[in-house]
């Protein structure tokens, strides 16, 4: 969040004060870093605490799937915005850096999915009192 927020600020003051229109690609790193690093994470952690875990018996040995989310993300964002920062000016190969970070941002975001799916279920199944139970006649 903190490094959206300085390269937003970097590039509103290298366009207001110094009439340096951003690269797209500059521009694509801070929303980047903004939405997907700080927001996204933080979606899938309010779900993570806000859905109660399953009882023992009903969870699984080790939830890697959430550490799995917060692993892909975290480096897809970086190496995506690492990527995105020097493209402008950069070799050809940060092309597939840029895609190989997406690519890991969206599997974080499946990853994520994943590990609320058992967080996620019906309600329990209340039985119904005696009187509904027996047959009209």
């Amino acid at each position: 969040m903190a490094a959206g927020i300085g390269i937003g600020l970097w590039l509103l003051l290298a366009r207001e004060l110094l009439g340096q229109w951003p690269a797209r690609h500059q521009v694509s790193v801070h929303a980047h870093l903004i939405l997907v690093g700080a927001v996204l994470q933080t979606i899938l952690g309010t779900a993570l605490w806000l859905f109660p875990r399953p009882p023992r018996s009903q969870r699984p040995r080790r939830e890697v799937a959430g550490e799995l989310a917060w692993w892909a993300i975290t480096l897809g964002t970086a190496v995506r915005a690492a990527a995105e920062f020097h493209r402008a000016d950069g070799p050809d190969w940060l092309r597939g850096a840029i895609v190989a970070g997406g690519i890991a941002q969206a599997l974080g975001l499946v990853c994520g999915l994943l590990a609320l799916r058992h967080r996620i279920r019906p309600a329990a199944v209340r039985s119904a009192p005696e009187d509904a139970r027996a047959p009209s006649s």
